[in-house]
């Protein structure tokens, strides 16, 4: 169960979701990422991520905000926010339609749904 957040870590957890929107958005925009993606799942088909997605980068910082609970292993206080919180936010975010179809440089046939 996660504990409560301070306002410093509920700000990087919105940055984390708003920064991995902004990359997924820019690589559907060129459909290096297909416009069907309708889970953080379904992103890696077409483009090689790591462990944490577009959040590889803010990594150590997550880390040093989200300190483990004694006696867990390494990384797991910033592994629990991050697929608890950013994953689901992100899978919620792209179940539906994220961009419009006239964004897109090669859109997808008319018939998908």
């Amino acid at each position: 169960m996660l504990r409560p957040m301070t306002a410093v870590q509920s700000a990087f957890v919105d940055m984390c979701i708003a920064d991995a929107k902004y990359h997924i958005l820019s690589l559907m925009e060129v459909t290096v990422i297909g416009y069907e993606a309708r889970c953080c799942n379904d992103l890696g088909g077409n483009i090689v991520v790591g462990k944490y997605g577009f959040c590889e980068h803010q990594v150590t910082l997550g880390r040093e905000l989200f300190p483990d609970a004694p006696g867990q292993p390494e990384g797991s206080g910033f592994d629990e926010v991050y697929y608890d919180i950013i994953c689901t936010a992100l899978d919620d975010w792209l179940s539906g339609p994220v961009i419009p179809l006239e964004q897109i440089q090669s859109p997808p046939p008319l018939g998908y749904d």
